[in-house]
């Protein structure tokens, strides 16, 4: 039955495919360049990875025992439904109604899976369509809940006790954004008046230790319509930045604001899988080309990620050849460094 929505539902979404491109179109440089079904798995599916208490050691996680919870959840929702109760799923879950933090589930469910995953499914079908796949939106559908679902195991760790996050990311918030991006007016809207796009990591497998160093993050930004050259600007994933973006000529844009980081994820029952999150600050300066970033400087008062700089492909320049290059540092001094193509995953160093 529940395969059988899932396709449903699908299939509905690709009666009403739009023809305009919106997110993709195949920029050379910048965030856009690095963009594609690898870099997209990989960032969303281990975006936990950025916090200071899970591993970031590929070797150091059990994944078929992470597949099995989240399906075990996935395959009997009412039984998880019954151990958090209906008015608890929805007060924390499904509506923006509890504003303590301890229930407040909702926002990234619809900041992250709703419309950053929806803006994922449509800039992925652009890019299926801009190399002449056939049935691009089932392609994109396959990809983006291939990272949905990955994200799933890496959030949910070994722990088998009953949880409604995954039930309800997946088959409300996940699906929700596939149908809802598959509208050629929301993605008129959510690209023309909030320039709503994908600014993740530049992911990279480092040396000596098998760590990898990946992340998703979205940016929205606002012109005032009483002065075109500034507008508001908001970049979230694992927290979120606030501030104001400056047009400094037609393609260029200057961005910087401060805000919030999740520093890791805090327990907060022992007979049911149900968590809030500890934050600590964050501030960042970005650099982006027609949506594109090129580069950007954050720091933090996370230990490990005191200062993140990234230089996307576009700027240095090798010939033909055109590398992205990162750096992260900690406070304590532990430094990492990694160079990303257009293609494949990056390479880089570090140790912690």
């Amino acid at each position: 039955m529940i395969k059988t929505i899932i396709a449903a539902l699908i299939l509905f979404s690709s009666a009403v495919l739009p023809q305009q491109k919106y997110f993709y179109d195949g920029k050379s440089y910048g965030s856009e360049a690095i963009f594609n079904p690898l870099t997209l798995i990989i960032n969303g599916g281990f975006d936990i990875f950025q916090l200071y208490e899970t591993s970031n050691k590929l070797n150091d996680h059990d994944y078929y025992t992470l597949y099995r919870v989240v399906m075990r959840s996935l395959g009997h929702p009412a039984r998880s439904m019954k151990a958090f109760g209906f008015n608890h799923i929805l007060r924390t879950e499904l509506l923006p109604i509890s504003f303590t933090r301890n229930k407040m589930q909702w926002i990234p469910n619809y900041q992250n899976h709703l419309i950053g995953g929806g803006m994922d499914y449509a800039k992925m079908k652009e890019w299926y369509e801009s190399y002449g796949t056939p049935v691009p939106w089932l392609f994109s559908s396959v990809t983006v809940m291939l990272q949905h679902l990955l994200n799933e195991m890496m959030e949910s760790g070994p722990d088998e006790l009953y949880s409604m996050d995954e039930i309800v990311d997946i088959y409300v918030f996940d699906l929700g954004g596939i149908i809802l991006f598959s509208f050629d007016n929301i993605q008129r809207f959510f690209s023309g008046t909030l320039n709503l796009n994908d600014w993740s990591l530049q992911p990279a497998y480092l040396f000596p230790e098998g760590r990898l160093h990946a992340g998703q993050y979205f940016v929205m930004k606002w012109k005032f319509p009483f002065e075109q050259k500034w507008g508001l600007f908001f970049r979230y994933g694992l927290g979120g930045v606030f501030g104001l973006t400056e047009s400094m000529n037609n393609e260029d844009n200057l961005s910087f604001g401060i805000g919030f980081r999740t520093k890791h994820l805090v327990d907060l029952s022992t007979v049911r899988r149900e968590r809030t999150i500890e934050t600590g600050w964050q501030a960042g300066l970005f650099w982006d080309k027609n949506n594109s970033l090129m580069a950007s400087l954050v720091m933090s008062g996370i230990r490990e990620a005191f200062i993140m700089a990234d230089i996307y492909p576009g700027i240095i320049h090798l010939g033909d050849f055109s590398p992205g290059l990162w750096t992260q540092i900690g406070r304590d001094g532990h430094a990492s460094i990694g160079v990303a193509t257009k293609w494949a995953i990056g390479l880089g160093y570090g140790k912690y």
